[in-house]
């Protein structure tokens, strides 16, 4: 049987947040996660696309990125 070393390298590339953001449903490319003014925590993310409507709001920014994510690759909201 053969087995598989397990490497104790680390990725030298970090990623941020806006890193792991998934196209748009139509192609585009999502914006950087914008606070809500006015609100505590609170995010959007919007496509980039003029005539793309898409967009996401939610509380605390590891939410709003995931929701983003999830809502971006199906066609209805």
């Amino acid at each position: 049987m053969f087995t598989r070393k397990k490497s104790n390298k680390q990725s030298k590339v970090k990623k941020t947040a806006t890193d792991l953001l998934f196209k748009c449903r139509c192609g585009g490319k999502p914006s950087k996660p914008k606070e809500v003014t006015g609100c505590k925590d609170r995010w959007i993310i919007r496509c980039q696309i003029e005539q793309c409507y898409a967009y996401n709001i939610g509380q605390g920014l590891a939410d709003t990125i995931q929701g983003w994510n999830r809502l971006s690759t199906h066609f209805y909201r």
